[in-house]
C-alpha cells in the first residue's frame, strides 16, 4: 500500500502539506492555481524549492528506484525522439523494463492508429494522449500522478481510463489526479481537495457552497479573462478546460453576470455567450435534505409548543 506526502512543500506559488494514502484522489484547480506544477513535483520531475516530496517515504525527485515506479501524465509530455510514435513508446517501455510491444500499449487505450505517425507529427494533446497510454499501461505503479487526464477524452476512451485508474487503486496504488472541472473530479472519484492560487484546501474547505450558482461563459479570449476574474470581488471561483468556455461562480447570479461583464469590458475581452449553469445533482439532493430537514424541526417545534403553554 502505497502513501504520497508534501511536507511543508514549497514551490513557486505552491504551499501544500498533506498527505494521500492508497485510492483515488483529486485536486481540483486551473493553471494559474499550480495544478501542473503539482503534477511534477509529486512525479519527481522537479525538485522542490522548500519542503519535501516522500512516496512511501523516499523522495522521487532524488531516488531512480522510486521514479521507476511513477506514472505520470503532465501538462506537457513530449514524446522521446524517434523516427514514429511506436518507436516513442517502445523506447519509454524499454527504459522502465516492459517487455510488452508499443501496440499492444496503444492498442488497449485506442491509440493504434498513431503507431506509424512522425512523434514530430502530433499535436500536444496527442501526445498527452500517448503518454497517458503509457501511464495506465504501467504494471505494478506505487503512484499515478495524472495532470487532468479526462481533457484527453475522445482520443483515450472514458471507460477504459476509469477501470484501469479503478484497478491501480484497488491494487494499492495512489491514484493523485488533477481536475479543472467539478463535473470531472466527480467522474474521476475519490476524495476531491484543490489548489486555489497555491494554496491547498482540504476535501472539506474545497467543496462549494450550497448556495454557490455558476455562469458558463464564452469568450475568444479565456486565458486573459479567467485572469481579470479571478481578482474580482464578486467571483468565487473560475475553471478552465481549454476551449473557449469558462465556468464562472459566485454567490448571486445577477452580481455575478454583471461583475463578468463589467471586467470583460475593462480589458476590451468580448464575450460571445453567457448562460447559467445547471447546479450538480449532490447540490441539488443536499438542499433539498436541507429543506425536509428545516421542516421537520419546525414542525416538532410546533408540536411541543402547547404543551409547553399549558
Amino acid at each position: 500500500m502505497s502513501e504520497l506526502r508534501f511536507l511543508a512543500l514549497r514551490h513557486a506559488q505552491l504551499n501544500i502539506n498533506a498527505s494521500f494514502g492508497p485510492g483515488a484522489h483529486v485536486v481540483t484547480g486551473g493553471e494559474w492555481d499550480g495544478t501542473a506544477t503539482l503534477i511534477e513535483l509529486a512525479a519527481g520531475l522537479l525538485e522542490p524549492s522548500s519542503g519535501r516530496v516522500l512516496l512511501n517515504r523516499a523522495e522521487p525527485w532524488s531516488h531512480a528506484p522510486t521514479r521507476q515506479r511513477i506514472a505520470s501524465v503532465c501538462g506537457s509530455d513530449p514524446l522521446l525522439p524517434s523516427r514514429d510514435v511506436a518507436s516513442a513508446v517502445s523506447l519509454a517501455l524499454r527504459a522502465r523494463g516492459d517487455a510488452r510491444s508499443a501496440s499492444s500499449v496503444l492498442d488497449n487505450a485506442g491509440l493504434a492508429h498513431f503507431a506509424g505517425m512522425r512523434a514530430s507529427a502530433l499535436t500536444p494533446r496527442e501526445a498527452r494522449a500517448v503518454a497517458l497510454s503509457l501511464a495506465l499501461s504501467h504494471r505494478e505503479p506505487a503512484l499515478l500522478a495524472l495532470h487532468d487526464p479526462l481533457s484527453l477524452v475522445g482520443l483515450v476512451q472514458e471507460e477504459f481510463l476509469l477501470r484501469t485508474l479503478a484497478e491501480h487503486s484497488a491494487a494499492g496504488a495512489v491514484v493523485f489526479c488533477t481536475a479543472s472541472r467539478l463535473e470531472d473530479a466527480t467522474r474521476l472519484g475519490g476524495s476531491v481537495s484543490a489548489l486555489e492560487r497555491g494554496a491547498w484546501l482540504s476535501p472539506a474547505s474545497a467543496r462549494p457552497p450550497l448556495g454557490s450558482v455558476a455562469l458558463r461563459v464564452h469568450t475568444p479570449e479565456p486565458r486573459r479573462l479567467a485572469a481579470r476574474l479571478s481578482e474580482a470581488p464578486d467571483v468565487a471561483g473560475v475553471e478552465w478546460a481549454g476551449g473557449h468556455e469558462l465556468i464562472v461562480r459566485g454567490a448571486e447570479l445577477d452580481r455575478l453576470a454583471q461583475s463578468v461583464i463589467a471586467n470583460a469590458r475593462a480589458e476590451a475581452i468580448r464575450i460571445t455567450a453567457l448562460k447559467p449553469d445547471a447546479p450538480p445533482l449532490e447540490a441539488v439532493a443536499a438542499t433539498r435534505a436541507g429543506l425536509a430537514q428545516a421542516y421537520y424541526e419546525r414542525a416538532r417545534r410546533a408540536e411541543t409548543l402547547p404543551s409547553r403553554q399549558s
